[in-house]
């Protein structure tokens, strides 16, 4: 049996002081995150459509039906697939980054370098959609690139948009409750 008091209002869920510095780096490391994986992706979904085409020739497989059916399958499936991580893995973020402002305990000094991490990362981010459009310009991708819906919308010109959106509600959460409970339970 525990003797330790808890004050009144002193919350028990509350993320150490050590951590808040994570939402920045977790919030850095996920737009790193998806780019590459928007970027890389592309690139996997050409080369995988090659291969898959080049596979389904008669010297191959021979005439076998099942087999050219089957990845015919595989082949449809595969850029849906890369084009969701992507937009699962922003929303992650995202989600993420809200999730340790609203469980984390913030100095106000913390939330000012939040604030010119948010600017950081807002400017990194145009520079990695600018990055993306480049991939997705280029003659070789662009008919690929195309198919990926998800990814074409999230890291076009409204990737910085949601990065500041996320941030900014991160912020008014972190400002909202300072020196108050720390989570909504």
């Amino acid at each position: 049996m525990s003797n330790k008091r808890y004050n009144v209002g002193e919350n028990k869920m509350s993320i150490g002081k050590k951590a808040q510095a994570g939402i920045i780096l977790f919030l850095l490391i996920g737009i790193i995150v998806v780019f590459i994986f928007a970027v890389v992706g592309v690139p996997i979904a050409k080369v995988f459509d090659d291969v898959i085409d080049d596979l389904k020739q008669p010297e191959h497989f021979g005439t076998s039906n099942a087999s050219v059916d089957s990845m015919n399958q595989v082949q449809g499936l595969f850029t849906p697939a890369i084009d969701q991580l992507v937009f699962i893995t922003l929303i992650a973020i995202v989600l993420g980054t809200l999730g340790i402002a609203i469980f984390t305990d913030f100095h106000p000094i913390t939330l000012g370098i939040f604030i010119i991490a948010i600017v950081l990362a807002v400017i990194i981010s145009g520079l990695l959609a600018n990055a993306y459009d480049e991939v997705q310009s280029n003659a070789e991708f662009s008919e690929k690139a195309k198919e990926f819906k998800f990814t074409n919308v999230v890291m076009g010109k409204q990737f910085p948009i949601i990065i500041l959106i996320a941030g900014a509600i991160g912020v008014i959460i972190m400002m909202a409750k300072r020196g108050r409970i720390t989570s909504p339970v």
